[in-house]
């Protein structure tokens, strides 16, 4: 998305990439290299420390003909390829940092060479010319690993594009095989345990029995999720669609009643949530837990249901209030939508990161 944006502002764009992550963006010139296969443990971490190595070498043609101005990378494990590519060509390296890798996979998948991984994010995040930091909790981190880092906080966005022609309730329901009445809760995303669906399962029993939770992503948490469902009676209550392709998303959106961010509570939060953009910009009612960027990006309550991190019954009540006055919630739906169009879409964010790196580019091109 933020390679469009680029795009779309006039600049010459070429995205390096790895095979295997998903669909390639239509009109953009993509190079992709083979992924370098499945492993898990000390094996994946090996995997991805050779394939690191090999990157820039595998890029040696390509920087015949195309000598970039500027290097934009996103922080990968172990990654020191845009650092070294950037050198190569004598160009400023920018480096988008969603979440410091080496300790959220420590966290959540466990690490084996973390003093590695560490090591190399903090010589990184020092020598690039500038960080995007996507939260401000996210900056902070920065600020304590690497404090030589220059940092500046640019938060995610929206695909508007995707979202400006929105089809009606009955029309997206039927697409996704959806009962036309009821209310319909709806979640997209991967299903990892720092999203918190399983704090949505639980409000279901809370619940009319008429409220259903349909949940658009696929992941690893599952089995987990649907025997927490199993267990509390509410199964039949709980439609997995699995992964569906992004485009598909805003029709999704359409069919709901309401959108739910459930996070739970987490210590150091400092996610910049992509479903939440999406939420806005889809007109739909959002009910999402109170917690780091979050209540920003709902304006402290403004645009959407703030509920404690965690708090299946508080959840549940706004979910309740959310449905039970469906004409106010679309109009406040519809006024989170506006702010969405005019301030999260991603050729902005495009413009704030080259409006902070202009001077630099700038001076290396001199």
């Amino acid at each position: 998305a933020i390679t469009r944006a680029f795009s779309a502002l006039g600049h010459e764009v070429r995205l390096y990439g790895v095979s295997g992550h998903g669909a390639v963006p239509d009109g953009i010139d993509v190079r992709l290299l083979p992924h370098p296969g499945r492993a898990t443990g000390l094996r994946r971490e090996v995997r991805k420390l050779r394939f690191t190595e090999h990157f820039l070498r595998a890029l040696g043609p390509d920087l015949s003909t195309f000598a970039p101005e500027l290097v934009y990378e996103r922080l990968a494990l172990f990654g020191t390829a845009g650092r070294r590519l950037a050198a190569t060509v004598g160009a400023p390296h920018v480096l988008e940092v969603n979440a410091l890798l080496s300790t959220e996979e420590a966290a959540w998948r466990g690490l084996r060479l973390q003093g590695t991984a560490q090591r190399r994010e903090r010589e990184v995040l020092e020598g690039a010319d500038h960080c995007i930091a996507v939260s401000a909790e996210t900056a902070t981190q920065i600020a304590l690993l690497a404090p030589g880092a220059r940092t500046t906080v640019v938060p995610n966005g929206v695909e508007l594009e995707l979202f400006a022609r929105m089809p009606n309730l009955s029309d997206a329901r039927r697409r996704f095989g959806l009962p036309v009445g009821g209310r319909i809760v709806g979640f997209t995303g991967a299903l990892r345990p720092w999203h918190g669906l399983d704090v949505a399962i639980r409000s279901l029993a809370h619940l009319d029995a008429d409220t259903i939770l349909v949940v658009a992503g696929d992941g690893v948490a599952r089995p987990e999720l649907e025997a927490l469902a199993d267990g509390l009676g509410v199964a039949a209550r709980v439609r997995w669609l699995g992964h569906i392709d992004h485009p598909s998303v805003p029709a999704f959106l359409a069919s709901l009643d309401v959108a739910v961010a459930p996070y739970p509570q987490l210590n150091g939060f400092a996610f910049s949530p992509l479903k939440l953009f999406e939420y806005l910009a889809a007109g739909v009612p959002v009910v999402a837990s109170d917690i780091g960027q979050v209540r920003q990006v709902l304006d402290h309550g403004r645009l959407g249901t703030l509920v404690p991190p965690g708090d299946d019954a508080a959840l549940a009540v706004a979910i309740a209030c959310a449905v039970g006055n469906p004409r106010r919630s679309r109009e406040l739906a519809t006024e989170a939508r506006g702010h969405a169009f005019a301030n999260f879409g991603w050729v902005d964010r495009a413009r704030s990161v080259l409006a902070t790196v202009e001077g630099q580019v700038d001076a290396l091109a001199g």
